[in-house]
């Protein structure tokens, strides 16, 4: 699901720095979508357990410290949503198709498709709001389970000088996440009193394609702005010209 444009900086990042067994791509190849694609599993298959030299944090699973999210709109979810210890497992299965790239001045963008088949996150949660007809103020560990999951990427960079150098900016960061099955387990989600939390969890997965349809869009924007975070972090410490082949 998450930090797949992460692995655009590991192809191309600079062959100084990189394993000789990673390839990078030329920028203006006119098959340079594909060779992204192509590299990418290669990429996350080969640092799924980071690289401390290169600053790489481990992706299996990948850590986020804290995440905070809420959605309030018209749906039938209304949750204020914490999570600390948050570990996301899966993220180097993913593979990806339909890949489009322009790193040109002028035109600057990737767009591309990603699949796992199973990702799945754990962590300890505070929750508060309404979810369906219940009013909920739980909080203890989680776990949400994500089937044959299709991710939708779509990006837009800009270019800009930094010690004489040309660098890039990833300005604009879109991720679409839709899993065909979902499996929510979270404990107390009505604290203090198990049956109940029980019977709201049964209901919650019994509708759990509605209660992700209200979830998901926030959830994906949370996941945009780390992966956006992270990938112009390094993007700001590599030139452009070190990123890609002549």
């Amino acid at each position: 699901m998450l930090i797949v444009l992460l692995s655009l900086v590991l192809v191309c990042v600079s062959s100084k720095s990189l394993p000789p067994e990673i390839q990078k791509c030329r920028k203006f190849d006119p098959k340079l979508g594909e060779c992204l694609a192509e590299k990418v599993g290669d990429a996350l298959h080969k640092f799924k357990q980071g690289n401390k030299e290169l600053g790489i944090v481990p992706l299996e699973p990948l850590v986020v410290p804290k995440l905070e999210f809420g959605n309030s709109g018209g749906g039938s979810v209304a949750i204020k949503h914490e999570y600390e210890n948050l570990k996301l497992f899966g993220i180097s299965t993913f593979t990806s198709y339909d890949s489009e790239a322009n790193f040109s001045d002028a035109n600057c963008y990737w767009r591309f498709k990603s699949h796992a088949e199973v990702v799945r996150m754990e962590a300890d949660y505070k929750m508060s709001g309404q979810l369906l007809l219940f009013p909920i103020n739980g909080h203890g560990k989680c776990n949400t389970t994500l089937y044959e999951c299709e991710a939708v990427y779509d990006t837009k960079c800009e270019k800009y000088a930094k010690k004489n150098q040309k660098h890039i900016r990833v300005t604009d960061f879109i991720l679409k996440i839709k899993p065909k099955r979902i499996v929510f387990d979270y404990e107390n989600l009505i604290d203090g009193n198990e049956q109940l939390s029980n019977e709201v969890l049964k209901t919650v997965n019994e509708n759990s394609e509605q209660v992700y349809a209200d979830v998901g869009p926030v959830f994906d924007e949370a996941i945009a702005r780390i992966e956006k975070e992270i990938v112009n972090q390094v993007f700001s410490r590599v030139p452009e010209d070190e990123l890609f082949l002549p």
